[in-house]
């Protein structure tokens, strides 16, 4: 500052910051903590009211005032208008003056910014005319992630009448033909843990054995039934559900199946048990060290975590339970795959 150096600063002071490296910074950017990043895209949702009485053109360019920063780009769809003394949606091909819409933002660059019900500061924004230059709308950017990320754990079908239609063979016909009890084990642990590993060897051994087995485990699922999820704790929940729901299905069908997943809070993988019946859900927690899963992650995932690239990442920028009451613990720091 002016007065000398501080140590410490905090808001409204006027401040100079040295970086220790060579950044391109300017008006607008931030600086962040690595475990508690803002988003960074060019494309949002936003709930939108009108304050001109000329009124929103969807694909017109205007100018976006977010913080301190202003990028051109446009109202690319809008998805309904909210009736105000009904609050009923209905759909609008344009808003008018006061009139509040759901819309879909697409600016000429990305810009960092929080949800507004995380961040008010970072989540609101103005809209400008480029030629009168003046104020024609404010914005509430939408947790997306959160709207269609979210679990749906205790939802209902969305469609009504549905029943399942009874299988012609009996649990007790398909044991008998298998000569197992079908079964789901959870393998939970941190990245770098050993989960797929040991489950893809646990699978060898068992059909090697006569067993009808699969293997259900998170980036499959991501690459077919999850490829619309990211990693936030409601998708990473939403995954889990997902490949539970599967998992079910294959234990009426006779089948054992070994679930490998991060399945990082205990809430969440009470759930999973709750799903398939706690008579055949079992949990296998594989407790390696934190150190130990960072000598084996060869994809140098946690190195992007501790960067700040990675977030929601178990362990590091987000926690790990481990499982209060596992059916059995096995510290793969300490043994091979063979003994465990």
């Amino acid at each position: 500052t002016f007065d000398g150096q501080l140590d410490e600063a905090f808001a409204p002071q006027s401040v100079t910051l040295t970086l220790e490296d060579e950044i391109d910074s300017s008006r607008g950017d931030m600086i962040v903590r690595a475990g508690n990043l803002p988003r960074v895209d060019q494309k949002f949702e936003a709930m939108l009211v009108w304050m001109d009485e000329t009124a929103l053109v969807p694909g017109k360019e205007y100018l976006f005032k977010q913080t301190s920063k202003v990028t051109p780009g446009r109202v690319s769809s809008l998805r309904y208008r909210v009736d105000i003394n009904t609050l009923h949606r209905e759909p609008a091909p344009t808003l008018a003056l006061n009139e509040i819409g759901r819309c879909g933002i697409t600016l000429a660059a990305p810009i960092t910014y929080d949800p507004y019900r995380r961040n008010r500061a970072t989540g609101a924004f103005i809209i400008i005319d480029r030629l009168t230059n003046t104020t024609v709308g404010a914005g509430m950017i939408l947790d997306r992630e959160r709207e269609e990320g979210a679990a749906h754990w205790d939802d209902e079908p969305a469609a009504e009448g549905l029943t399942a239609s009874a299988s012609e063979v009996t649990a007790a016909e398909r044991q008998a033909r298998f000569g197992q009890q079908p079964a789901t084990v959870l393998i939970t642990g941190m990245t770098g843990s050993g989960k797929t590993t040991i489950a893809r060897a646990l699978e060898r051994r068992l059909f090697d054995d006569g067993r009808a087995v699969m293997v259900l485990d998170g980036q499959a699922m991501r690459l077919g039934i999850s490829r619309d999820l990211g990693f936030s704790a409601s998708e990473r929940s939403e995954n889990l559900r997902r490949s539970v729901e599967v998992a079910r299905l294959a234990n009426d069908a006779g089948l054992i199946v070994l679930a490998a997943f991060v399945a990082p809070d205990e809430a969440t993988r009470q759930k999973a048990a709750d799903l398939v019946g706690p008579a055949r859900f079992l949990t296998v927690h594989l407790a390696a060290s934190l150190e130990v899963c960072r000598q084996r992650d060869e994809k140098g995932q946690y190195t992007k975590a501790d960067a700040g690239e990675l977030a929601n990442f178990p362990g590091v920028s987000a926690p790990y339970e481990p499982p209060a009451a596992a059916d059995l613990v096995l510290p793969t720091d300490e043994l091979p795959v063979a003994r465990c």
